[in-house]
This record gives structure tokens, C-alpha cells and sequence, in this order.
């Protein structure tokens, strides 16, 4: 995957972004080896003072090709793949910079790209390390660092991101890790399994649950596909990819405000990932057609489905 050396991308807005056609398919990440990695050499950094984190008023899709589709706020798309005369089909997340202003795209072969206010700090491509199962990426919360895991659970850690551990570095072997979510303080995240089993590493605790008993394959034996931290750092969300939404810790379980439902059936998409709004209070679900389901104080600005647009690809989405 071509990597865009600490560039960043500002366009024109538009309320959805035409030249950035997908391409229909789904990624298919093959499993290679991610070892235990620390990409920069840092001391254990510190929790960041912010001021507070803006409410989102829109959100970004993205395609495994990196095409971009914004939807509520016009200022909100910074770039895509497509617009660069970049051609992928290998993107498999999205995350915002802290003050909405930007977003970086990671490819399977843990290429990341950086638009607006964000800042490069690395690739694996770009260290010389081949491979191709990465599946997520997080930043860290001053913006200056991110961390990549594969699906064996190796996690690389790149800018001020402090590396805190990985599953091959205790000797637990794993081939359907899905997602990671970071601490707001930069000194621990979670990385979650397929199963639904979650794994704490740094300041990350694993959280018991006092809204759920029995086991995850109650949950229709559906897989796992994406955790979410809350703004605290004291609960998580996962999110399997039929739906079914748990809550850990301080982290609510929402009504969806169209439907008063806690779910929305009305697609033909799977899920693939859970977006919080900046205050903990809702969140957006994402579905692999591009359709967007709100709950809490989440604000539903439209999605493809209602465009008439038919994709299969969408990996993820930012706030915006």
C-alpha cells in the first residue's frame, strides 16, 4: 500500500464526495506474522490536558478502497484515496483526530494515511515490515501517535503512542483479533478477540459486566468485530457483526431515537464497527452498505442506502 509521507490532505467540502467511488468487495485479510513491535522509541507519556472534545455534527464512511462519503457537517471531508489517484482495496479502519479536524485511513498492510490536521508519525510499510493482516488502528489522545494491531494480536506503536504489550509478547496465539481501543491517559488500550474476549494491556483494565451472563455465543455465536472505549477510560462497548451491542463498566446501553428500537433491521449490511459520540452519551453503528443507525444523543445525518447509493464495502466511520 503507497504511503503518504506526513502530508496532509485538504479539499474542498461537499456534502458526499462523488469522486470517491468504492469498489465493490470486501477486503480479505490474510494472516501474517505482526510481531510485538515498537515502532519509535518513547518514554511512558502522560495524559494530555484538552480542552473539551467538540460534539461531532456529522460523520465520514470510508470504503476498502478509501473513498470518503461525509454526511452533516460540509467541512467534515479532508481527502480519500480515490482523490489522490490512489487505488487500494485494502483500507480496514478509521479514526478521527481529536478535535474532529482530520482522519487517518489504515490499510491491512499497516500503511496508514493521514488527512487534515492529523500527523503522520510512520508505517509499517515504511519500516520495511510486510504484512497483511492489520485490522485497526487507534490514536493516541494528543494526536501525536497511533497503534496498529493484526489479527494474531501483534500491536505496533508509532509517534508518542507508548508500547505496552501484545499477544505474542505473552505467548498467546490468536488469529481473530478485530479491533483495539486505547485509554484516554496513553498508557494502556484493549484489544478484543472475535469471541468477545478482551485483552487489557498498560492502564487498561478488563471490565466485568453487570449487564450480561452466560456466554458470547448466547449472542447467536456472531463474531466480534469492533470495541469502543468511553471517555473516561472506565467502560467499553463491543459490537458484534449482527448487531448485539454490550456495555462494560460506565459505558450505556442506548435506544436507537428513530426507532426507539435497540436495533434497526432494515439493512442488508452487517455491522462492522461502533462510533461513540464525544460525550459517552450515544453512538453511531456502522454497517458494511454504508447504512448509519443512531442511538443516545447520536444525530442521524443520513447515510448511503437513503442516497440510493449500493456499496458493500464501508469498513468505517469518523465524527466529523
Amino acid at each position: 500500500m503507497k504511503n503518504v509521507q506526513r502530508r496532509t490532505i485538504r479539499r474542498s467540502a461537499i456534502a458526499v464526495v462523488a469522486s470517491a467511488l468504492l469498489v465493490l468487495g470486501s477486503d480479505a485479510l490474510v494472516s501474517a506474522s505482526a510481531h510485538a513491535t515498537t515502532a519509535t522509541s518513547t518514554s511512558k507519556s502522560q495524559a494530555t490536558s484538552h480542552a473539551m472534545r467538540p460534539f461531532a455534527t456529522g460523520y465520514v464512511l470510508v470504503g476498502s478502497d478509501g473513498g470518503v462519503f461525509v454526511f452533516g457537517q460540509s467541512g467534515g471531508y479532508r481527502g480519500s484515496l480515490p482523490g489522490l489517484n490512489i487505488h487500494v482495496n485494502n483500507v480496514v479502519g478509521i479514526v478521527p483526530s481529536y478535535d474532529y479536524g482530520g482522519y487517518f485511513l489504515v490499510g491491512s498492510d499497516g500503511g496508514v494515511f493521514s488527512f487534515g490536521d492529523t500527523n503522520f508519525e510512520g508505517s509499517l510499510p515504511g519500516l520495511g515490515v510486510a504484512v497483511n493482516n492489520i485490522v485497526g488502528i487507534v490514536p493516541s489522545s494528543d494526536d501525536k501517535g497511533y497503534f496498529l494491531v493484526g489479527r494474531d494480536g501483534g500491536v505496533f506503536a508509532f509517534g508518542d503512542a507508548t508500547y505496552e504489550g501484545s499477544l505474542p509478547g505473552i505467548a498467546i496465539s490468536a488469529n481473530d483479533i478485530s479491533s483495539i481501543a486505547s485509554t484516554p491517559d496513553n498508557a494502556g488500550y484493549w484489544v478484543l478477540e472475535q469471541t468477545g474476549k478482551v485483552f487489557a494491556f498498560g492502564s487498561a483494565s478488563v471490565l466485568p459486566s453487570k449487564n450480561f451472563s452466560g456466554t458470547y455465543a448466547d449472542w447467536g455465536g456472531a463474531p466480534f468485530v469492533s470495541i469502543a472505549s468511553t471517555p473516561t477510560g472506565q467502560g467499553y462497548w463491543l459490537l458484534s457483526h449482527l448487531g448485539n451491542v454490550i456495555n462494560l463498566g460506565d459505558a450505556k446501553l442506548e435506544l436507537n431515537q428513530r426507532t426507539q428500537v435497540t436495533h434497526d433491521f432494515d439493512s442488508n449490511g452487517t455491522d462492522v464497527s461502533l462510533v461513540p459520540t464525544s460525550d459517552g452519551l450515544g453512538y453511531y453503528i456502522i454497517r458494511s452498505d454504508g447504512t448509519v443507525v443512531t442511538f443516545g444523543d447520536a444525530g442521524y445525518s443520513g447515510d448511503l442506502p437513503d442516497l440510493g447509493v449500493h456499496v458493500t464495502n464501508i469498513v468505517g466511520a469518523s465524527p466529523t
